[in-house]
């Protein structure tokens, strides 16, 4: 019995072998593979430099991306047009196996806060058609000239005449011989002698005519000014203001004669003239002190420390604070006029 048995199983494996391998011959099975796990990944990139020059610099960033072993390699490229820019970038990938297929989308977003200091240029003012001088007659021998009295707290260096329509009286602080009216110069007053009544009288006409002739309309039409002329360089002409004109504390105004040493700056004021403490009016350009002048409906008022040049003409007074220094003249022309008051100041002729 058991080798009949062992002869069967000799006879009946072989054939369920050889049926099964006849049954799977010619037979395909669908594939399933099982996918990657979809990822995301954000990039956030800042440029660099972080500084970059305005309207040529090209920023160029290179990121690299895995997802499930497949790398992709992004450039983007961005053009700054802002001095400063921050840029960010976003790529998805989506892995479906294990040979990586990646769509990518980027925005570039850019913000940029940009500070500019600049250096202003000093504007020129042009002054119009070309001016001839003030005629001063008489009154141009004078560095301090009043129609109604002088005052002063020693000790001025005046270089040049000093005189008074009124009685030697009206000056204070201020006489002959105490050095401060530099020699061969001399004060003058109307009760001098009958020779020097004259002769003040004269200089006292010719500053009334000077100042109507720096007021002619003949002279055209004015250039406006108004308020501070701090930081202003005025070229040769005619100016005017209907108000006050200033140079405010520490501030320069610039007069610039363009390379002519006989150009001439007349500037007019309806009401006053004021130039604030350690303030400058300063010549360039071959400009001349003898060819500037400052007319004034009323007061003028140099300020402590300030430096003036030009030919200074008031409607009623002149004012000179502690230590004021001025290349020019000084002169009132009105009858009804306040007085020059002086400061421990410099005045020297022009």
């Amino acid at each position: 019995m058991k080798n009949f048995l062992r002869l069967f199983l000799l006879l009946i494996v072989p054939i369920i072998i050889i049926a099964g391998c006849s049954q799977r011959a010619g037979v395909t099975y669908p594939v399933t593979s099982t996918p990657g796990t979809a990822g995301t990944v954000t990039i956030t990139r800042t440029s660099t430099p972080p500084t970059v020059v305005v309207n040529t610099s090209t920023i160029t960033r290179t990121s690299t991306v895995t997802v499930n072993t497949a790398t992709m390699t992004a450039t983007p490229t961005q053009t700054s047009l802002i001095s400063s820019a921050t840029a960010t970038a976003t790529s998805t990938q989506t892995a479906l196996n294990s040979t990586a297929t990646s769509t990518s989308t980027a925005t570039s977003t850019a913000t940029a806060t940009q500070t500019a200091t600049l250096i202003a240029a000093m504007p020129t003012v042009i002054g119009g058609i070309a001016q001839p001088t003030v005629v001063l007659g008489t009154s141009a021998r004078f560095a301090v000239f009043s129609a109604s009295a002088i005052t002063d707290i020693p000790s001025c260096s005046i270089t040049g005449d000093v005189g008074l329509t009124g009685s030697r009286g009206s000056i204070s602080g201020l006489t002959d011989g105490d050095g401060q009216v530099v020699s061969p110069y001399a004060i003058y007053a109307f009760d001098d002698v009958p020779s020097v009544s004259a002769m003040l009288t004269q200089a006292y006409n010719d500053a009334v005519a000077a100042y109507g002739d720096a007021v002619s309309s003949s002279r055209g039409t004015p250039t406006s000014i108004s308020g501070d002329l701090n930081g202003l360089t005025l070229a040769p002409g005619l100016y005017e203001s209907g108000t006050s004109i200033q140079i405010s504390p520490a501030g320069i105004l610039y007069l610039d004669g363009m390379g002519d040493s006989n150009a001439v700056f007349v500037i007019r004021s309806a009401t006053s003239i004021t130039t604030e403490s350690t303030s400058q009016v300063v010549l360039e350009g071959s400009a001349q002190a003898k060819n500037v002048f400052w007319v004034a409906g009323s007061t003028i008022t140099l300020g402590t420390n300030s430096i003036m040049n030009g030919t200074l003409i008031a409607g009623t007074s002149i004012s000179f604070l502690n230590m004021a220094d001025l290349t020019g003249r000084a002169i009132i022309q009105s009858a009804a006029a306040g007085q020059i008051s002086l400061s421990q100041n410099t005045i020297v002729l022009p």
